[in-house]
């Protein structure tokens, strides 16, 4: 096997063991992080890559812990509740299994381009088997590390699947998990995208719950929203049927209590806010982010829908900060007292959207720090720019000052696929045809009369 040597860079490893090296070495051998240190020497048979950081910050990949991936073909066209009328009642019904392809291609090669190595696609897409296999080699061929999250197939019989749903899960996860994602291993592997007692009837979110443990798949669930989109409240309906687990995974979390957090964490679950989405679409005034820690959780976070927000898990970073800030110190404000001291820091939110997003999907012993035995899932960020220069605290620059912009190589189980800013590898080349093709196929095929182009909306 071939190994690469990323040499002279300024590593923020996030192990514990290891902490920062301003000046260190990251060897990798085949798809894994065999060594990492100062001076490492080349050892064995086989090609060598050697691939000059100095000046550079070496990262574990950034985890995006819930995207709608397969919506990447209209991003940026609505503001962010266009999700829900746009993508979901409007274009969805015309996708076809070859729109599937091309919008999960391109938002994939998106993440890569953004630093991020994994993403939790929370697919709804599977209108038919051959929409969720093309869902699913998409993944595999842009190189990401992917979680394909098989959900229900919704469109214009939106209500059909959402809010007092009384339809179980399709079952044609049982083939996809028998004939194409059996291998937990993979680059590419499945869990299921429940509607959770938020927008089904508690007996089938029963039956959804057992399907998946049955299956021995991970849980993702859209929990703690608003009341106008919820009808049960989900750890409460959860925690009687005792469905709660460290498989179910919650995303958003804006509306949980106290002792709703204290339950996910008692019973080892994940929570994931999305700090854009959660505080432009009407979902909360805050992100659930700093109460999630006060509460021992370890929140990850995720960029949520290619209608309204772009890939960039830096930006949901500084959000994510800020957004804590402003929520400690709003009850000071309103007395007018000084500032409140806020725990919460900018290597804490970069944890989040590595060694958290890694632990929200079990892999922890795969990625998220640079470790020896992890696969070699890794990015090297530029600071040349000015508005990362001078680097006097590596971590702290990130968080407040990069984005996907900065971003130089992007390393996936040891495969360069982003090298000097650009994407490699054939699938870059023909995406932006693929994309092209059918931004335009669904537009034609979508009923937009009536439907207000929003993009200038808040």
């Amino acid at each position: 096997m071939s190994t690469t040597l990323l040499r002279n860079g300024h590593i923020i490893s996030l192990d514990d063991t290891i902490d920062d090296l301003p000046r260190g070495d990251v060897l990798i051998d085949g798809d894994t992080i065999v060594a990492v240190g100062t001076d490492l020497d080349v050892c064995g048979p086989g090609r060598t890559t050697v691939i000059d950081a100095a000046g550079k910050i070496v990262i574990p990949g950034l985890v995006d812990s819930h995207r709608h991936v397969w919506q990447s073909a209209i991003g940026g066209r609505r503001s962010p509740g266009g999700h829900l009328d746009l993508a979901l009642a409007r274009l969805r019904d015309g996708y076809a299994p070859e729109d599937v392809y091309a919008g999960v291609l391109w938002g994939a090669l998106q993440a890569i381009d953004a630093g991020i190595t994994m993403v939790a696609d929370w697919s709804p897409i599977g209108t038919t088997p051959a929409h969720a296999d093309e869902n699913v080699r998409a993944l595999e061929d842009s190189g990401i590390r992917g979680l394909f999250l098989y959900g229900p197939p919704i469109g214009r019989n939106v209500m059909k699947w959402f809010v007092e749903s009384t339809e179980r899960h399709p079952p044609d996860v049982e083939r996809m998990r028998a004939e194409r994602l059996s291998d937990d291993t993979a680059r590419v592997t499945m869990g299921l995208a429940l509607r959770g007692p938020e927008f089904s009837t508690p007996e089938v979110t029963e039956h959804d719950f057992h399907l998946a443990r049955d299956l021995a798949l991970p849980i993702s669930i859209h929990s703690g929203l608003p009341a106008y989109l919820a009808r049960y409240r989900t750890i409460e309906t959860l925690d009687e049927r005792g469905l709660l687990g460290p498989d179910v995974h919650h995303t958003h979390g804006v509306r949980f209590s106290g002792g709703d957090l204290d339950r996910i964490a008692a019973t080892g679950g994940s929570v994931t806010p999305c700090p854009i989405v959660d505080m432009s679409m009407a979902m909360s005034t805050y992100p659930v982010t700093g109460r999630a820690v006060a509460h021992g959780l370890l929140p990850a976070l995720a960029t949520d829908t290619p209608t309204g927000t772009g890939p960039d898990l830096f930006g949901e970073m500084r959000i994510a900060l800020t957004a804590e800030r402003a929520r400690a110190n709003a009850a000071a404000r309103g007395r007018a007292d000084p500032d409140e001291p806020v725990e919460l820091g900018q290597r804490d939110v970069l944890r989040f959207c590595t060694v958290a997003g890694a632990a929200a999907w079990h892999l922890s012993d795969r990625i998220g720090t640079i470790t020896p035995g992890k696969r070699a899932d890794l990015v090297l960020i530029d600071p040349a720019q000015p508005q990362l220069c001078p680097l006097n605290d590596a971590a702290g620059t990130l968080v407040l000052n990069a984005s996907a912009a900065d971003v130089d190589t992007v390393i996936v189980d040891g495969r360069i696929l982003k090298r000097d800013g650009r994407l490699t590898g054939p699938a870059a080349a023909r995406v932006h045809r693929l994309i092209e093709t059918s931004r335009r196929r669904l537009l034609a095929r979508a009923d937009l009369s009536g439907v207000v182009d929003d993009t200038r909306a808040g």
